[in-house]
């Protein structure tokens, strides 16, 4: 059985959904595809200038959210930071990838629009969330940042 499906949220495009429950910690997928120096608006850094190119594989449409349901460990891999339902919204919120935005690299709208309770209006990066939100997410961010 797969253990997710894709499907439009019909507010921001494809997103990545559960087809069955999760316990917390578990893995749901990892994001795989060849590695690049050249990031895109779908690459997933996994070190400073260097990056995964999810193109074919489920990394490619993982959604952000200023209140994610998924964290990252070991740089690739997907991770339930709480248990999920089935028929969930698989996201992360970016700045768990992301230390700094860098026009100077890759020009891109940073604009947000999760529609969380929580949203930040922007993706945002790891250096400009608050400590609160770095300690909600602790042991839930690349480590390549830490």
């Amino acid at each position: 059985m797969e253990k997710f499906y894709f499907k439009d949220t019909e507010k921001y495009g494809k997103s990545i959904f559960t087809s069955r429950k999760f316990k917390k910690d578990e893995v749901v997928f990892t994001v795989c595809g060849p590695i690049t120096k050249k990031p895109s608006i779908y690459t997933v850094p996994i070190d400073y200038d260097l990056y995964i190119d999810p193109e074919f594989s489920a990394g490619k449409n993982l959604n952000h959210s200023c209140d994610p349901s998924c964290g990252i460990k070991n740089r690739t891999q997907v991770v339930a930071m709480r248990d999920l339902d089935k028929d969930e919204e698989v996201t992360i919120d970016y700045a768990m990838i992301v230390p700094r935005y860098d026009d100077a690299k890759l020009k891109q709208d940073i604009r947000c629009n999760c529609g969380s309770y929580v949203c930040r209006s922007s993706f945002g990066s790891y250096v400009e969330l608050p400590e609160s939100i770095k300690n909600k997410y602790k042991g839930y961010i690349s480590d390549y940042m830490l």
